[in-house]
């Protein structure tokens, strides 16, 4: 029997995958900072601060999948917010491999989401493969710590599985919502040069890689979460107002604008890398969405 705990179940990417998983007849169960109601689903909580967790949430587990952490683009980044954004991702992983340890209990797979972050806020022609180092600025070092943290489960896990996840584009939350605001009023545009690239992946092939990941005992390892086509911003703001059929004429908002209201978290929005996702390709997964016109005709339309 495959039994799942998943640890911020009750975000934006759970509420999708969670149904998926009962429908291939999976035993769910969350854990968080508060206990939640989900129809067929077991709910856990655990401390943070006090590193402490439900340890009732462990029995049977099978496979663990780690989408907790505090929103990047919620909040300014101040010390305390990226403090926090770092520990919400850390922590729960050093507290599950420390309480299976402690109970001598192995699983199947440490399933973890990161995030293309992981090569940094640069715009360049460099298309990022998943052997490239770690970039240094915070979006760097938050993913770099992230991903280290999996490794603590070695001991206690036969196969470790990091999804290094781009923008996800659903209807619900995430990039998508924001920018279709301004374009079904007419203004909508492009920040800074406009050519950043946005690596993007359609939620249902997102939940479809984690089934993936938990059926495909081959899957090890990185592997970035994007679609094969590579886009800019410029070309998202257009094929979203395509898909609205909404004019997007305006210029680029300038750079410096959006620096100084949002600071240094202004490079979640003004930088972005190039990613390959070859190496999923080569295991045989089959994105549905390819296209991104394809896919936001399918979210919007």
């Amino acid at each position: 029997m495959v039994k799942i705990l998943i640890t911020g179940g009750s975000g934006s990417i759970g509420r999708y995958l969670i149904p998926r998983l009962l429908f291939n007849m999976y035993q769910v169960s969350i854990i968080g900072r508060t206990e939640k109601k989900i129809p067929r689903v077991e709910s856990y909580t655990w401390n943070l601060e006090k590193e402490e967790l439900d340890e009732r949430a462990l029995r049977g587990v099978t496979h663990i999948i780690h989408l907790a952490g505090a929103g990047i683009a919620d909040k300014p980044w101040s010390p305390s917010r990226k403090k926090e954004i770092v520990e919400s991702r850390v922590k729960p992983l050093q507290m599950l491999a420390k309480a299976l340890s402690n109970r001598n209990q192995r699983i199947e797979a440490i399933i973890s989401s990161s995030a293309v972050g992981y090569y940094g806020g640069l715009t360049s022609d460099t298309i990022f493969d998943e052997t490239a180092r770690s970039a240094t600025d915070f979006l760097g070092s938050t993913c770099k710590m992230w991903e280290d943290a999996v490794q603590l489960f070695k001991p206690v896990a036969d196969r470790e599985v990091r999804i290094r996840t781009s923008v996800v584009l659903m209807n619900d939350a995430g990039a998508l919502p924001q920018l279709v605001r301004p374009t079904k009023l007419g203004f909508g545009a492009a920040v800074g040069s406009g050519k950043q690239w946005m690596p993007w992946i359609h939620i249902d092939d997102l939940v479809e890689l984690y089934v993936e990941a938990i059926i495909n005992k081959n899957l090890h390892g990185a592997y970035n979460a994007a679609a094969p086509e590579h886009v800019d911003q410029t070309t998202m703001i257009k094929g979203i107002g395509k898909a609205l059929e909404r004019p997007t004429f305006l210029p680029p908002v300038p750079k410096f604008l959006m620096k100084t209201v949002l600071g240094e978290m202004s490079t979640v929005i003004t930088e972005g890398s190039r990613v390959s996702s070859q190496k999923l390709i080569d295991t045989g997964f089959e994105f549905k969405f390819t296209e991104l016109q394809q896919a936001l005709n399918d979210l919007l339309k």
